[in-house]
């Protein structure tokens, strides 16, 4: 029933009626429960095996809607996150770029390839950071 997902334990296919069935069970069988108390003093049953019923699937749309807001709120929030990641990436690339082209505009081919050189590694070095942040985050 449940399954590891980006690092977290949730239930399988992040659907958010399995949290719903249950609380519907749950509320309804607690509700028989004292409906067979009441029986004990007197009031018969059959008059609320449909409020047992009405109580547990009230219960069950509220779990559903709960949950559900739930998963849309965390998938709304790593969203923003992975394009606030992607923004900063994306300017620390831009910034080494404008090395590239310094060093292309030099007159030295020495200097113009240690510039490109030195612009590589710092991509290279952003590329890493940015996976290596990207691993955390994760976990």
């Amino acid at each position: 029933m449940m399954e590891l997902v980006k690092g977290k334990m949730r239930l399988r296919g992040s659907d958010p009626l399995a949290p719903a069935a249950i609380t519907f069970v749950f509320l309804c069988g607690a509700n028989y429960g004292m409906d067979i108390a009441l029986d004990w003093l007197g009031i018969p049953a059959s008059k609320t095996i449909v409020n047992d019923v009405i109580i547990g699937a009230l219960g069950a749309v509220a779990v559903f809607y709960y949950v559900s807001a739930s998963w849309e709120n965390h998938n709304f929030k790593s969203a923003k996150e992975r394009i606030v990641l992607i923004g900063e990436l994306n300017r620390r690339i831009r910034e080494s770029l404008g090395v590239v082209t310094s060093s292309a505009m030099s007159e030295d081919r020495e200097e113009r390839l240690q510039g490109i050189d030195e612009a590589i590694d710092r991509i290279d070095d952003i590329l890493c950071d940015f996976q290596v942040g990207t691993a955390r985050g994760k976990t």
